[in-house]
């Protein structure tokens, strides 16, 4: 029974900082758009701060639902990139209006 205990003690410290991996990943395909990570905002909710990492993060969001990276050649991803950043700097404007 000890050596069960032990074994699954182990097997949970080695897990552990295995948990931690995604909490603040970049995007899986990666992303145009510097400072767009897949976690939490990190910041204070209606401060110009929060509003950048949401717009970071809409935008990254936005062109990581459009491209296709096995399909779509530079032309297309570059429209889609301008209509992404064009969505974040919305995201922005909104973020600031609700946080007054």
């Amino acid at each position: 029974m000890r050596v069960l205990v032990l074994v699954l003690v182990l097997v949970f410290a080695a897990a552990l900082p295995l948990a931690g991996c995604n909490a603040s990943a970049p995007y899986p395909n990666g992303s145009p758009f510097v400072g767009a990570r897949v976690s939490a905002n990190p910041y204070r909710q209606g401060t110009p701060e929060f509003c950048r990492q949401y717009a970071r993060q809409t935008a990254a969001n936005t062109y990581e639902g459009r491209i296709d990276r096995g399909e779509d050649g530079f032309g297309v991803r570059a429209l889609t990139r301008q209509s992404a950043a064009r969505d974040g700097e919305r995201a922005y404007r909104r973020c600031l209006r609700r946080g007054r």
